[in-house]
C-alpha cells in the first residue's frame, strides 16, 4: 500500500480508502513512523466534522513563512513591493507595472501551493480566469493571472479603504446607508452567480469599503464554482466559521444558498440588535436557516426583500396581515396617511355632530308637541267646565306655569314659548275677534 510521503499527501489519499484499508495502513504506519502517525491521527479523527479546515490549519502551521516572501521582486511584468496580508488561501502583495508603461496600483495574490494537492495548477488558473470575466463595480477587478514556479497568482485592482467591520465602527452609517450598502453587496454576489461563480468565503474582511462608501468584494474562493454535478475534489478549503453555512462546515457540495447564508450573517453584523418582529430580523432569519431549501431561492430574491424594506413595502417572507400592510403604507406615505387620517377624523366628527344635532332636534320637537298637546287639552278641559268661569288670563297663567315647570323642555324653547305668549296679537286678528265674538265665546260659557 504505497502512499505519498508528506502528511498532506497521505491524508488526502487515506480519505479515498475504506475503513478497513485505512485501519491497516495506520497500524503499519504506527510501527514504522510513529511521529508521522501522530500527525495524521488528529486529522482523521476530525474527518467527519471539520476535516478540511483542520488540514489547512495544520498545513499553515507547518509551512515556512519565509518561503513566501516575494517582497521587492519582479515577477513577469510586475514589481512587488510590500505584503498586504496573508491567509489560508495565500499571500497578497502590493505591486505595480515593472515596465513603467503606465502607472497602476495593483494587488497580486499568490495561491498556496498546497492547493495543488487538491486541484491542479491548471484548474486553479482556470478558476482565476473565470474571476477575470466578472465585471462589476462592486467586485475587485481581476486584470491578469499567471504561474510563477509552483505558484499560481492573480493580479487584481488595489482597493484603498476599510474592511466592513472597521467601516461600521469608524463611519457609523445610518440605517438606510447600511441597507443600501447591503443591496450593493447583493448585486455583486448576484452578478457572480450569474457567471457560475460562488464567493464561498464571504466575511467582513473580504468586503472593502472605499472612500466613496462603495463596497468591493475580494478573495473569491478559487476552489469553488457552481456545478450541476458533485465533484469530490471541489470542497471548500478556507472559510470563516462564523459566516460559513452548515453545509460548508460539513464539507458538503455548495450551492448559491451557501452564499445566501453568509449574506444573512453579514446582515446580522450590520443590524445586530433587531427586534424579533422587525422586517430586517425576518430577512436575517430566513437567510440563515439550517436547511438550504428553506432560505431564499436566489440572491435576487434576497435583494428584492431589502428593496421592500427601504421602500416600506410588505415582505414576501412575512405573513401579510391587514395591520402589517397598513403599517407599511403609513411608513411609505406618511404625509398622505396623515392627511387621510385627518379627513377620516373630520368626517367622523361631522357625522357624530349631525347625529347628535338631529337627536336634539327630534327631542325638542317631541317635547314641543307634548306641550302643545297639554295646552290643547287644557283649553278643551276649560270649555267643558261648568263650575267656574275660566278667563283667557287664567289659561295663559296656567300655561306659563306648565312651561316653566316642565323639566324636559330646554331653556331656549321655554323662552321662545313665553315670548310668543307675551307678544300682542296682530291688529287684523283683533278686528276679526271683534267681528266674530263667537270664536271665543266658549271661554265664557
Amino acid at each position: 500500500m504505497a502512499l505519498g510521503s508528506t502528511t498532506t499527501e497521505i491524508f488526502y489519499q487515506l480519505m479515498d480508502y475504506n475503513p478497513a484499508q485505512k485501519q491497516d495502513y495506520l497500524q503499519q504506519l504506527k510501527i514504522t513512523n510513529l511521529a508521522l502517525y501522530q500527525e495524521i491521527l488528529p486529522l482523521l479523527e476530525h474527518e467527519e466534522s471539520d476535516q478540511i479546515a483542520e488540514l489547512f490549519q495544520f498545513t499553515i502551521q507547518k509551512t515556512d513563512l519565509n518561503d513566501w516572501d516575494f517582497s521587492h521582486q519582479i515577477i513577469d511584468k510586475y514589481k512587488l513591493t510590500n505584503e498586504l496580508g496573508r491567509g489560508g488561501m495565500g499571500v497578497v502583495y502590493s505591486a505595480h507595472r515593472a515596465d513603467d508603461t503606465f502607472e497602476q496600483e495593483l494587488a497580486i495574490k499568490f495561491i498556496q501551493p498546497i492547493l495543488n494537492n487538491v486541484l491542479s495548477k491548471h484548474a486553479l488558473f482556470e478558476e482565476a480566469q473565470l474571476l477575470a470575466r466578472l465585471n462589476h463595480p462592486y467586485i475587485a477587478k481581476v486584470f491578469d493571472g499567471g504561474r510563477y514556479e509552483e505558484y499560481v497568482y492573480v493580479v487584481m485592482e488595489k482597493i484603498h479603504g476599510h474592511t466592513l467591520d472597521s467601516y461600521l465602527i469608524s463611519e457609523a452609517p445610518s440605517k438606510k446607508q447600511k441597507l443600501v450598502l447591503f443591496q450593493h453587496i447583493c448585486e455583486a454576489i448576484e452578478h457572480a452567480h450569474q457567471h457560475q461563480v460562488l464567493h464561498a468565503d464571504l466575511k467582513p474582511e473580504n468586503i472593502l469599503i472605499d472612500g466613496q462608501r462603495t463596497p468591493k468584494l475580494i478573495d473569491f474562493n478559487l476552489t469553488q464554482k457552481v456545478q450541476h454535478q458533485v465533484s469530490t475534489n471541489m470542497n471548500v478549503l478556507a472559510y470563516s466559521k462564523e459566516y460559513a453555512s452548515p453545509e460548508q462546515k460539513a464539507g458538503d457540495y455548495l450551492t448559491q444558498q451557501s452564499d445566501i447564508y453568509s449574506m444573512g450573517k453579514i446582515l446580522t453584523l450590520l443590524f445586530p440588535n433587531e427586534m424579533p418582529n422587525s422586517d430586517i430580523f425576518a430577512v436575517q432569519q430566513k437567510s440563515t436557516q439550517t436547511e438550504p431549501s428553506e432560505r431564499y431561492i436566489s440572491v435576487l430574491e434576497l435583494r428584492q426583500e431589502i428593496t421592500r424594506i427601504i421602500e416600506y413595502r410588505p415582505l414576501t417572507s412575512k405573513k401579510n396581515t391587514p395591520l402589517y400592510t397598513l403599517r407599511c403604507l403609513i411608513k411609505r406615505r406618511p404625509l398622505q396617511s396623515l392627511l387621510a387620517s385627518a379627513l377620516i377624523i373630520l368626517s367622523l366628527s361631522f357625522s357624530i355632530v349631525l347625529v347628535l344635532q338631529n337627536q336634539k332636534l327630534e327631542q325638542e320637537k317631541q317635547i314641543a308637541e307634548n306641550m302643545m298637546y297639554e295646552v290643547t287639552r287644557l283649553l278643551f278641559h276649560a270649555k267643558g267646565t261648568r263650575s267656574a268661569q275660566v278667563t283667557v288670563g287664567s289659561i295663559l297663567e296656567l300655561t306659563r306655569r306648565r312651561i316653566l315647570s316642565n323639566p324636559d323642555l330646554p331653556t331656549h324653547i321655554k323662552q321662545k314659548m313665553l315670548l310668543a305668549m307675551m307678544t300682542p296679537a296682530p291688529k287684523r286678528s283683533i278686528e276679526n275677534s271683534q267681528t266674530k265674538p263667537h270664536n271665543a265665546s266658549y271661554l265664557e260659557e
